[in-house]
């Protein structure tokens, strides 16, 4: 998949805390609501095959606490899988994209199944790190994994729940804001390509974060900036509990741009907070 070279390092940072463990232990991080719908990864668990009907050839097993890839002497083993609908920051999914299930693979970094559905029907494309696709090898790597659960290859997509109904908070805004969900949300938002640490990590200087309610969605408002230039250098972020969803407005060299593909109902208000933290009050 061609994908995989310009999305592991999302994948990588995006589990940094699924994957700071990043991501609680699972069952913790679900409660909490941090991007995953309830009980989603159970839709997907079984076996996915290069060829359903040879078992030696490379499989997939998407279980509730791991995702294995293997091939004859090739293993990996990725705990704590969480799944992401939000998976390619600013980009638009790929046709047939339903959702990225993304797991902490140790030491060699994270593994993701990325889920899509096509004519003949669900199958997963291998997205890794480095070091995980290099255990797997290219073969591997490019094949495409079909659903070997006899009628469940036709299974429709998943649905989305119909209202957004966060949990209660389980912190204070401040602690959830530093939080490895919100973290990994915005670090999809930023896709892969962004390096710039203050952005990338949220370190600099920041007003106390806050719920806002915006048409109904309750958010949870963060405000940050570049150390020592914050005027020119700044952002907001917003995240919606519920779906695990982000959106934010980044200010760099005194330039704004969007991240994470806000609707566009929301781009205004998102000008208007960002003019609240970083222009009235300063």
């Amino acid at each position: 998949m061609t994908r995989s070279k310009t999305t592991s390092t999302n994948a990588r940072t995006l589990l940094g805390a699924a994957l700071l463990a990043a991501l609680l232990p699972a069952s913790a991080w679900a409660q909490q609501g941090g991007g995953q719908f309830p009980n989603s990864i159970g839709q997907y668990t079984g076996r996915w095959s290069a060829n359903c009907a040879d078992n030696s050839a490379p499989t997939l097993q998407v279980r509730q606490d791991m995702l294995i890839a293997e091939s004859g002497k090739r293993r990996v083993v990725a705990r704590e899988p969480q799944t992401a609908y939000s998976f390619f920051g600013n980009s638009p999914p790929p046709a047939g994209f339903d959702v990225a299930l993304m797991s902490d693979a140790g030491k060699a970094g994270s593994m993701t199944f990325l889920v899509y559905r096509g004519s003949r029907g669900q199958y997963i494309a291998l997205d890794a790190d480095k070091p995980v696709a290099g255990q797997l090898g290219p073969e591997m790597m490019k094949q495409r994994y079909w659903r070997c659960n006899g009628a469940e290859r036709a299974l429709p997509p998943p649905s989305e729940p119909a209202a957004k109904v966060p949990p209660p908070p389980t912190g204070s805004p401040a602690a959830l804001a530093q939080g490895p969900a919100m973290q990994k949300a915005w670090r999809a938002a930023l896709g892969p390509r962004e390096n710039d640490r203050w952005l990338v990590r949220r370190e600099g200087p920041a007003p106390e974060p806050q719920w806002v309610t915006i048409d109904g969605t309750r958010y949870l408002l963060h405000a940050f900036c570049k150390p020592h230039d914050c005027y020119d250098n700044n952002a907001i972020a917003l995240y919606d509990q519920g779906s695990g969803r982000i959106y934010g407005l980044v200010q760099r060299n005194g330039a704004n741009r969007l991240v994470g593909t806000p609707p566009q109902a929301l781009a205004p208000q998102l000008d208007k907070l960002w003019r609240e933290q970083w222009r009235q009050k300063n």
